[in-house]
């Protein structure tokens, strides 16, 4: 993994190398978000719709064919099942 170093000017401003940029499509005035981590500080563009940036999230786990509302019917039916046992 290639490392990168960057200057922080005296304002606090900073410049992303122009191959971070182009990778992670940051583009001029896009809004990213800093997030703190232990290790450092994580930029991350931020999501202009969040909703629309979770549809498919679940697309190779939730069963195509299965309703959302049978699916759930069918986690409680299991976790009432469940806890009945441990009565």
């Amino acid at each position: 993994m290639t490392e990168y170093e960057a200057e922080i000017r005296e304002r606090g401003e900073l410049t992303i190398p122009k191959e971070l940029r182009v990778r992670y499509n940051l583009a001029a005035k896009t809004v990213v978000k800093l997030v703190p981590r232990v290790e450092g500080i994580m930029v991350r563009p931020k999501v202009k719709d969040p909703v629309a940036d979770l549809r498919g999230l679940a697309r190779d786990v939730w069963p195509c064919d299965v309703s959302s509302v049978e699916l759930v019917r069918s986690i409680r039916r299991r976790v009432d099942f469940e806890a009945k046992e441990r009565l």
